[in-house]
Order: C-alpha cells, then structure tokens, then sequence
C-alpha cells in the first residue's frame, strides 16, 4: 500500500498520528506535559551552536557544517541537540530530576514481594539425587565401562 503514491503519504501519516496520540494521552495520564515542535521547524538546518540557518540543506548531505560559526556535526545530532533545547525553551525547564512516577532514581534489586518465594540454591541438592548437571559440567559420560 505504502507504494501507491496516493496512498502512502495517508497511510505515513496515519501511523505517526497513532503515535503522537498515544504519547499524548499516555503523558498526561502519567502527569506529564507532550510538546510537539511545528511541523516546519526547521530543526536539521538550524546550527545547534549558534541558531543561523541554512537556507536548503539536501537529505543526502549527512553532515551539518555551519558557515557562521563552522561547527561541523552529524545531522541527526544536530538535529536532536536543536529539538531538545526547543523543549528547555518551551518547556522553561532544566534536566529532569525525577522520572515518570516521582522517583529521583531507578530503584535497586529487591527480593520477590507478593506470593513469589526465591528458590534456595543448595549444594546438596546433588546428593539428594538431582541428578542435572552443575553449571560448566559435560553431559558426556566420562566412566569408562
């Protein structure tokens, strides 16, 4: 379908719609804020250094060198570096500190909760008859008969 020329930008933009609402409604169920850049902004052909902009900038030049100031970095950083200031400008905010939840880090190992028990690993289960072989064990019967 993607090949009918009639088709495929209606069938592009109808995934990418799917995606922009699900991360509208799943931000702000969370208590999270979405900003969309303008479908325009010019993100690939602004310098992330020092904001001049190029007046065209072909898809098959994959390095972005500015004249004004002569940074010269991959498109797709300088494209990402100028979306993520877009949002601190936007937005008026600084790295965030806390994740999704409220929790200012990942949260460390912990034991199974609930119903869930852990499996004590014990030595002697061979000499209860386990007969399954250790960890770095051959399968191979090595007694000569």
């Amino acid at each position: 379908m993607v090949r009918n020329r009639r088709l495929a930008r209606a069938i592009a933009d109808a995934g990418f719609g799917e995606i922009r609402r699900q991360l509208g409604y799943k931000t702000a169920w969370n208590g999270g804020r979405l900003v969309v850049a303008d479908r325009w902004f010019p993100s690939s052909k602004t310098c992330s250094a020092c904001g001049a902009v190029k007046a065209k900038l072909p898809l098959r030049v994959r390095t972005f060198a500015c004249g004004a100031c002569g940074l010269v970095i991959d498109r797709d950083r300088n494209a990402a570096l100028n979306l993520a200031s877009l949002v601190k400008h936007v937005a008026g905010s600084g790295p965030e500190t806390v994740n999704g939840r409220g929790a200012d880090r990942k949260a460390g190992p912990s034991p199974a909760g609930g119903c869930e028990a852990s499996t004590p690993h014990r030595a002697s289960a061979r000499a209860r008859g386990d007969l399954r072989p250790a960890t770095g064990e051959s399968l191979r019967n090595t007694d000569p008969q």
